[in-house]
């Protein structure tokens, strides 16, 4: 596995536009933070390592995201599959916090 699950220090919950969390988890990438989806409102967040804010993506298909998930190059797969894809929006610091 890629990533880390359940509920211990790696884990982390982000409000989405309805206020509700957004379950993160990590990842073992160069590029990436956490990631986190919503299947119900497919909403998509990833949070990278650079500036550690949250882009969020909307509208993003349940198996973009478990193809993201399970990859072995997520930093690949999230440039070319993800990125340019998907309208992104930058979450300010504030809307970020739990």
């Amino acid at each position: 596995m890629r990533y880390f699950g359940g509920s211990g220090p790696f884990c982390q919950k982000y409000k989405d536009t309805e206020d509700k969390a957004i379950k993160h988890i990590s990842f073992y990438s160069t590029s990436i933070a956490t990631v986190g989806y919503d299947p119900l409102t497919m909403v998509l967040e990833v949070r990278l390592l650079v500036d550690m804010k949250i882009r969020r993506y909307r509208n993003v298909p349940e198996d973009i995201w478990y193809r993201f998930r399970d990859n072995y190059h997520p930093d690949n797969f999230y440039r070319r599959h993800i990125c340019g894809h998907y309208t992104e929006t930058v979450l300010e610091d504030e809307e970020a916090d739990i």
